[in-house]
């Protein structure tokens, strides 16, 4: 009975091991994926805000979200990154050409449905 239980506790000790290396390699390979590989990796901004929400997060808690976005306006440009998805902008006519509206001609089909 005793042999059991130790080895019940040795694979759960090992089950446990495995999950937090493979939650530590996914965390790697994560932060390695958006400070790197990521479509938003050539905007510019702190190394830290293209891993997590967390620092931008903190300074929401203290009140110095705006003060800290304008210091990096200061220091990056008009465009910063400040989340792994997160973008903002301090120039109006750079806001306007990101989310630009196109107007793409609609399929009869999409028309005959409207009607």
């Amino acid at each position: 009975m005793d042999s059991a239980i130790t080895a019940l506790a040795f694979v759960s000790q090992h089950y446990v091991a495995t999950f937090i290396s493979l939650f530590s390699v996914y965390i790697f390979a994560n932060a390695i994926y958006q400070l790197v590989l990521s479509p938003l990796s050539d905007i510019p901004g702190p190394w830290y805000a293209a891993i997590s929400h967390f620092w931008l997060t903190t300074h929401v808690l203290r009140l110095q979200q705006c003060k800290t976005i304008h210091d990096l306006f200061q220091y990056y440009g008009p465009v910063v990154r400040v989340g792994p998805n997160k973008l903002v902008f301090s120039d109006v006519m750079t806001t306007k050409s990101v989310y630009a509206v196109h107007k793409f001609d609609k399929s009869q089909y999409y028309k005959s449905l409207l009607t």
